[in-house]
């Protein structure tokens, strides 16, 4: 009695298998799943913050309290803290019209979202 290697068993199975259609099928169905998940694995990146906000405390003869300036040279909330004390003279010097010139900053805050742009 011939007896039958149990490799090439399994090489017949998969090779009838792998030539139909539905093996093809199979086949095509596996590789787009593949570059799919390759597609959302690249895609969960943290993303980079384009800048900082800085929200500037404000006490003045009206009822403007807060100013908030972006710099998009600064991406990180702790840089934004370690550095800001030295801008702030030159910010508090080109305040906008709408914001009385005898106004001085009693604090400020650094974000990385719009503190203007409440959820």
């Amino acid at each position: 009695m011939l007896r039958r290697k149990p490799d090439l068993a399994r090489e017949m199975v998969v090779n009838a298998v792998m030539q139909s259609e539905t093996g093809k099928s199979i086949k095509k169905l596996a590789i787009c799943l593949a570059v799919a998940s390759a597609l959302a694995l690249g895609g969960c990146k943290q993303e980079q913050a384009p800048g900082v906000y800085v929200e500037i405390s404000l006490k003045n003869d009206t009822d403007i309290d807060k100013y908030v300036v972006f710099n998009p040279n600064i991406k990180t909330v702790e840089e934004c803290e370690a550095t800001f004390a030295a801008s702030l003279p030159a910010v508090m010097a080109n305040l906008p019209q709408a914001i009385p010139k005898n106004s001085t900053a009693t604090g400020w805050k650094c974000s990385l979202k719009d503190p203007s742009k409440k959820k």
